[in-house]
């Protein structure tokens, strides 16, 4: 997910002029020209505090943020969003940085654990993970 980024980035740059890293991440935060690109952003974020947590994260767990990954890429599955769908299939058809990125992406996220089988199983574990995903975002 973070070469998706960096490649979106790295066009993203090309485009619209270079900006400092300073700048950048004050423009994602707050810029409504790159909000676009804020859950790409938020959901990298969400996943290393995740992994940076003194806890192992349960397999179904590891299984959500995966399906939450590729429905953000691929616009299946989870709730969509969007308006980064949007841009992503643009620069997805018309940068093959970025089209080599998501293809990375797409075949990393094949080797996470499996979603379970039955709904309630996928339900509880995507809830556990929107859970810790709102807790950490209070303690940042």
């Amino acid at each position: 997910m973070q070469r998706v980024l960096r490649a979106v980035l790295d066009v993203e740059r090309r485009t619209q002029g270079m900006l400092s890293p300073l700048e950048l991440v004050n423009a994602i935060t707050n810029s409504e020209e790159w909000a676009w690109l804020r859950p790409l952003y938020s959901l990298i974020a969400d996943i290393d505090h995740a992994l940076a947590g003194e806890e192992a994260l349960p397999a179904s767990e590891i299984a959500a943020i995966g399906a939450h990954a590729r429905a953000m890429l691929s616009g299946v599955g989870a709730p969509v969003e969007q308006a980064f769908l949007d841009r992503y299939r643009v620069l997805l058809q018309t940068h093959t940085e970025v089209a080599m990125a998501h293809g990375g992406a797409i075949q990393a996220l094949k080797k996470l654990p499996p979603e379970p089988e039955t709904e309630s199983e996928r339900l509880r574990a995507h809830h556990q993970w929107n859970e810790r995903r709102l807790h950490q975002r209070r303690h940042r």
